[in-house]
């Protein structure tokens, strides 16, 4: 039987809206995907009409279709008949849970086979329930909602274990892990990418003055600031340590992370959050060091990361003692000699 595929135009990978550096409180999860795996036409179209107000519906009426889809879309529930030809679910359920891509997808076993032994079956192959036909619409309606409700809280755990708290940007581990995936592709594939490095100039003055619950009102707005500038998703926008961020910008060269930067410190100036302490600007400012590292241009293991990093390091210290409220850069190439500033 041919594969009878029912998505919607509006169907595409269901996955939260949240990337690195953005905030988590603004962040919001799409309409839910449910698969609907049955041989029958009839069964596939009442249990569409059942869920489709609710979530996004993929039909298949067979096993193999369904997983070549599954490997290339995001589903969070599948309902799974268990009597199909050329591949059954039992087996459709092995594969998909030694999968490691696709193991963590819950799958509700939906049949007539009703004997105490296949539904064990079902259930120690990893299945998160088993219903038996003649269906109760109503109460797999619950059974449904409920797996959804858990898939919906398992992914709002998963991004809160890697953003800041306070400012929603990245935490540190997020983007120690973020850096290293950028800067090996970039080794990789002979690109460039910039990293910056922001502080707020003369932070702890702030807090001394103003006191900790309204500095730590100034970090929400700086980071709210500094991830607005963010032009793609591959654009990391994390909590440092402290008062300092940093700025992941894959394949960008000086030009475009230069944009960038001074977006960051317009934005920020444009605040107009009263800093008394911070003279001669009587505002809030961040100072900025920027780092280009060109693949292309170094040997094999002649700048490793943490030599990027101390490179963009250097470029903040040195903004920090030039006036502040400004970017040094660094360009790197082969001496990693090119340096320059601007206001």
């Amino acid at each position: 039987m041919e594969s009878n595929k029912m998505a919607k135009p509006s169907l595409s990978k269901v996955r939260s809206t949240w990337s690195p550096g953005t905030s988590f409180d603004k962040s919001e999860f799409k309409r839910q995907t449910l698969m609907i795996v049955d041989d029958y036409q009839s069964n596939l179209d009442a249990l569409e009409a059942l869920f489709g107000f609710e979530y996004n519906v993929v039909l298949y009426d067979n096993a193999k279709d369904a997983l070549d889809y599954i490997l290339k879309e995001e589903v969070d529930l599948i309902l799974l008949d268990v009597d199909m030809p050329t591949m059954d679910g039992y087996e459709a359920c092995r594969e998909l849970k030694s999968n490691e891509l696709t193991a963590h997808i819950p799958i509700i076993f939906v049949t007539a086979a009703d004997s105490p032994d296949d539904e064990e079956k079902g259930l120690l192959l990893g299945a998160a329930d088993y219903v038996v036909k003649p269906l109760n619409f109503a109460i797999l309606r619950v059974r449904v909602r409920n797996q959804m409700e858990l898939i919906h809280y398992r992914k709002k755990l998963e991004i809160l274990s890697y953003v800041d708290g306070l400012t929603g940007a990245a935490n540190r581990r997020q983007l120690d892990t973020m850096l290293l995936q950028h800067y090996a592709a970039t080794v990789r594939y002979g690109h460039q990418m910039a990293l910056m490095m922001i502080d707020i100039d003369n932070f702890k003055l702030y807090n001394d003055c103003y006191g900790h619950i309204q500095g730590d009102e100034c970090l929400k707005q700086v980071a709210e600031k500094i991830i607005s500038v963010k032009r793609r998703e591959t654009d990391v926008v994390g909590r440092y340590g402290g008062e300092e961020f940093a700025v992941v910008l894959p394949d960008t060269d000086l030009e475009g992370a230069l944009v960038v930067a001074n977006k960051i410190l317009d934005r920020i100036r444009a605040l107009r959050i009263v800093h008394e302490n911070n003279k001669p600007f009587d505002i809030v400012t961040v100072s900025i060091g920027l780092a280009i590292f060109e693949a292309d241009h170094v040997e094999h293991q002649e700048q490793s990361l943490d030599d990027f990093v101390r490179l963009a390091d250097q470029q903040l210290y040195a903004a920090k003692h030039s006036g502040k409220n400004r970017v040094n850069y660094l360009k790197s190439e082969t001496k990693l000699a090119h340096k320059t500033k601007v206001m």
